[in-house]
């Protein structure tokens, strides 16, 4: 729901800028408009006829061979756009302008002081101009128009231009037939002569190589080849297979040999030697070691384990000699027959080197033939070609030629008039948005927060301007009475919107503080002309009306305007005060409104902001406490012109800054707002002045305006408590 809200108030914000510069987009419209179609109308008619061709990228063929212009598949678009670039040549253009005598048109008259050869090229840019090749889409028709101010001219121009392109291409077709069989002719002899010189040179390399039946040999080197290539594999597996016998051999043990443990020998001596340790272990049990039967043991054990060593070793010996010699002779045999597959190789290369020269040199002489076959035969197929020209229908035809057109192509009015208008609105609204954005001033109350942080007091609508004078406007449309000042206008028309606002700022004022209202109040603005000054009489006027008494000071001490609007004379006042040339009290003046006295601003003196920093000031403030006030206004000047209201600013209770709205920049009213900061001045908010509520349109104004344009209110009568004493009691205080 929340993001609807922003949504439609983002549209609301667009709406309001288009309202705010209408007139922008009015006059876009207008203009743009009224050029448009009083263009359109005075402009001469000018028609277009057409023609409408078919191009097929070849034409159809009688004979069973391609024509020498034929197009491939894939290069069909270059094809076309080729053909298009004919069309509109300048050799087609300039063969039209003669046909049809268009040197003497009046629509090709060219400056005559021109040469000759640029009076044509320029009648052909001209007729160029005028010139348009449109295909249709998905087909192979083209469009050809013409557009002319005289409409016969128009369908004979489009139909020429098609007649001379069709007579171009067709002779261009003939040409090249012509040209390609003198240049086959040529090529060959050419290729014949090549030929002769090919065959000759082939003879006399197979002589000297000796080359007659060198397929056949090179197959039985081949077959040679691959036979030792697999004896060599074999005999590398063998050598390797020994190879790793030879080295297992080497590292194994004796006893661990199969040849060892396999010998009819080695078992008899093994077993007699388990016999003796077996006897000598027995007897160990019954005899002492040095018994002669235990001696006799036990020499016998020894020398069976010492043959029994020596046999195993001799095996083993006798085993890895062999594995040895099987190895060295696996070994020799792999040398062998690697240098045999080397030889081999080598007679290979040698013989597939002269292969591939000879072969080279044979098809050369090959396709050197066949070159010369395709010539012959294509020299035939053109010479077919070209004598058969005008039996072959071209690839260019007339569908449908132009006819002189009843109606001109352009200008189309109504169509231009709804592009003007679209164009101008979509202009206006375009400029509307950059002017807006170009605008930096503040407009709402929005931007108004924005740049300053501040709460909007009160809105004041803007007047209509008579020579300097505002006259009032009420909400029906009539005009109330004479003419007066918006300063006075609270007391002059209360039932007048503007007294409205005004009555709409005092009730903001009263309840901006939760312990109550302020008393005293800076009015100020960033820059003169903001109407701080009419801000500050109407606020003291509706306070007044409400029967509370107020004051209202005229703080300007460089330009004050109070007293000319109050018709009072600026003799004596505040500058007389602050700089103590005057009574300890300076003397207020009546305004005519009850419950509302002024202190003039005085004399201006030459140096106001130090008056305006001395405790004389402060001392004013006391006075004021002391004579039962209820709100004491300040009018003040500008804030960034001058330092007097940030001075005030820091000594008064409230400050309510006076914005006018769209001539206040942003930037001016953000630093305001900082100078008062820094003064620590309490700010209670600002108010818009000068709004054009029926531009931005605010929302419940409607209302408002309806209801008080239709009914009237008195204003409020002052309570018998508080009726003020005549000024010349007062001023004895």
């Amino acid at each position: 729901m929340k993001e609807a809200q922003e949504r439609d108030s983002h549209l609301l914000d667009y709406w309001n800028v288009l309202q705010k510069r209408r007139w922008v987009i009015y006059t876009s419209l207008t203009v743009l408009t009224v050029t448009v179609t009083l263009g359109s109308l005075l402009m001469r008619p000018v028609y277009t006829a057409t023609t409408r061709l078919q191009i097929e990228p070849a034409a159809p063929n009688i004979l069973p061979f391609q024509d020498v212009m034929a197009t491939a598949p894939d290069q069909r678009n270059d094809f076309y756009q080729t053909q298009y670039g004919l069309i509109q040549s300048r050799r087609v253009a300039r063969e039209v302008i003669v046909t049809l005598g268009l040197d003497k048109h009046p629509d090709f008259k060219v400056k005559a002081s021109l040469a000759g050869e640029l009076q044509e090229g320029k009648r052909i840019d001209i007729f160029l101009e005028d010139l348009k090749v449109s295909p249709v889409r998905n087909s192979r028709l083209v469009d050809v128009s013409f557009s002319s101010h005289d409409r016969a001219l128009a369908a004979k121009a489009a139909n020429r231009v098609a007649d001379t392109y069709i007579a171009f291409n067709t002779k261009a077709e003939y040409n090249t037939s012509e040209r390609a069989t003198t240049s086959l002719t040529h090529q060959i002899a050419n290729l014949q002569d090549e030929i002769d010189a090919k065959e000759k040179e082939l003879q006399a390399y197979a002589k000297d190589k000796g080359i007659f039946v060198l397929n056949e040999k090179q197959n039985i080197i081949l077959k040679n080849l691959n036979d030792m290539s697999d004896t060599f594999a074999r005999a590398q597996a063998d050598r390797i297979d020994k190879e790793a016998r030879f080295a297992a051999l080497r590292q194994a043990s004796p006893v661990d040999l199969p040849e060892v443990m396999d010998s009819k020998l080695i078992q008899d001596l093994t077993a007699k030697s388990a016999e003796l340790t077996r006897r000598h272990a027995e007897l160990t049990k019954k005899y002492k070691s040095d018994w002669p039967e235990m001696t006799r043991l036990r020499s016998q054990s020894e020398e069976t384990d010492a043959r029994l060593q020596a046999e195993r070793q001799s095996i083993y010996e006798q085993v890895l000699g062999a594995a040895e010699s099987a190895y060295q002779a696996a070994r020799n045999k792999e040398t062998y027959l690697a240098r045999a597959i080397e030889d081999l190789k080598h007679q290979s290369q040698e013989f597939g080197l002269k292969e591939i020269q000879y072969n080279n040199l044979k098809a050369q002489v090959a396709n050197k033939r066949g070159t010369l076959e395709a010539l012959v035969r294509r020299q035939s197929e053109t010479n077919s070609s070209a004598g058969l020209n005008d039996l072959v229908s071209g690839n260019v035809r007339i569908v449908d030629p132009a006819e002189v057109p009843a109606r001109p192509s352009s200008p189309k009015i109504l169509l231009n008039i709804f592009l003007s208008i679209v164009t101008g609105l979509g202009l206006g609204v375009g400029l509307a948005f950059f002017f807006e954005y170009l605008d930096k001033s503040v407009k709402t109350p929005e931007e108004m927060h924005e740049a300053t942080g501040l709460p909007t007091i009160g809105l004041v609508p803007s007047l209509q301007t008579e020579g300097g004078r505002l006259r009032i406007i009420r909400a029906n449309g009539r005009e109330p009475g004479p003419v007066t000042h918006v300063e006075l206008i609270s007391r002059d028309d209360p039932k007048s919107k503007i007294a409205e606002a005004f009555r709409e700022i005092r009730t903001a004022l009263l309840v901006s503080q939760p312990g109550g209202p302020p008393r005293t109040i800076l009015i100020a603005s960033t820059q003169p002309g903001e109407g701080k000054t009419a801000v500050s009489l109407n606020l003291a006027i509706t306070l007044a009306q409400m029967g509370k008494r107020v004051l209202l000071v005229d703080a300007d001490l460089r330009r004050p305007r109070l007293h000319k609007l109050l018709e009072v004379e600026n003799v004596r006042g505040l500058s007389n005060y602050l700089s103590g040339t005057g009574t300890i009290w300076p003397e207020p003046c009546g305004t005519g409104v009850p419950g509302l006295d002024f202190i003039p601003s005085g004399p201006i003196p030459p140096n106001p902001a130090d008056l305006l920093d001395t405790e004389r000031f402060g001392q004013l403030q006391s006075e004021l406490d002391a004579h039962g006030y209820d709100h004491v206004i300040y009018d003040s000047p500008p804030i960034l012109a001058v330092a007097d209201p940030a001075i005030m600013a820091g000594r008064i209770e409230a400050v309510l800054i006076v914005v006018h709205a769209g001539v206040t920049g942003k930037d001016a009213l953000g630093h305001a707002a900082r100078k008062l900061a820094q003064v620590k001045a309490k700010v209670l908010g600002c108010v818009l002045n000068q709004v054009d509520l029926s531009q931005q349109g605010y929302y419940g104004y409607g209302y408002y305006r309806r209801y008080y344009g239709e009914e009237s209110e008195k204003p409020p009568a002052v309570p018998p408590a508080v009726q003020r004493r005549p000024p010349e009691q007062t001023l004895q205080r």
